[in-house]
């Protein structure tokens, strides 16, 4: 199965045009002469195992149509496959999605015609995937994410989105009405960080430990993450006041957020979370069924991502 590629689509993310985008990518495909197979994901989280089927199966090459949390559901089955090595292994991108933050950062959009075309003439650039290890019911577990992972106030609002998601459907407004709505009633917790032999202990309102430098559709948590760099880029915002929140608001779309007297940040490989036992975290906008303490690497030049 080395040259086939496995094309995996979410007919739910971003559904206007469903049809038509299928249809031209197989046709443009099979015109290519490029083999492949596809499976279509019929609920949440059915990407991850077919994903991993599709590994067992020794494919080498993924094509995602979808969005941020596709793909994020993608990159697990491929790496809880347990293969012996994925720094071989090619993944393709056709965003689908409403947030589209993995996909902005390459400049890949939703105009499906021009990803086509990125990945028939595009280039292979490693890219470094996070890990999160944690303890579910005295069981080990590990999520693997794409682009980021958020504690406090970010996993509460991907909570919200969800939420609203099912009641009104996907449009890219939610995240921003829903980090409205939430980012003056949520109260701030302790946490403990450690980190490159560092330790902080102090009151969280949010955090973003990042691969990539967009989350909540175009928002810069983290302005200076690159997922080809070997590094975790970690945002984490203190107590804020009213007036600071007023400020951060402003700055998290102008790239400036780290310059707010609230925010500590750094760059790390490996970060160990110790918060609240029932504090939830997101990792690429999916809710992770874990528990504190949570132990964040990154796995530089993991896999080869087709980019512009």
């Amino acid at each position: 199965m080395r040259n086939r590629w496995a094309i995996i689509i979410n007919p739910k993310a971003g559904k206007k045009k469903y049809r038509q985008q299928r249809l031209y990518l197989f046709r443009t495909l099979r015109r290519a002469g490029i083999n492949f197979d596809y499976k279509v994901t019929q609920f949440a989280g059915h990407a991850t195992k077919i994903a991993k089927m599709f590994a067992e199966k020794n494919y080498q090459n993924f094509m995602v149509l979808g969005g941020d949390g596709t793909m994020s559901e993608v990159i697990n089955g491929i790496f809880c496959a347990n293969l012996r090595d994925t720094t071989n292994l090619k993944i393709a991108l056709i965003p689908r999605g409403t947030g589209n933050d993995w996909g902005r950062f390459w400049g890949l959009t939703t105009d499906y015609k021009h990803s086509i075309d990125v990945f028939l003439k595009g280039k292979l650039q490693p890219i470094d995937i996070g890990k999160v290890d944690y303890k579910l019911e005295d069981v080990t577990d590990t999520h693997y994410f794409i682009n980021s992972v958020g504690l406090g106030l970010d996993a509460s609002v991907v909570n919200i989105t969800h939420r609203l998601k099912e009641i009104f459907g996907s449009h890219s407004f939610m995240y921003t009405f829903a980090l409205l709505s939430a980012v003056f009633t949520y109260k701030s917790n302790k946490v403990k960080l450690f980190f490159n032999s560092k330790t902080i202990y102090e009151n969280m309102f949010t955090m973003n430990v990042a691969n990539g430098c967009y989350s909540g559709g175009g928002m810069k948590q983290t302005p200076n993450a690159l997922p080809y760099d070997g590094l975790l880029d970690v945002m984490m915002a203190k107590k804020p006041t009213f007036f600071d929140i007023i400020g951060g608001l402003r700055r998290l779309f102008n790239g400036k957020l780290l310059e707010h007297p609230i925010i500590e940040s750094f760059q790390t490989k490996n970060l160990i979370v110790d918060c609240h036992k029932n504090a939830l975290m997101e990792a690429d906008g999916i809710i992770v069924n874990g528990a504190s303490p949570y132990s964040i690497s990154i796995i530089p030049n993991a896999i080869n991502m087709i980019i512009p």
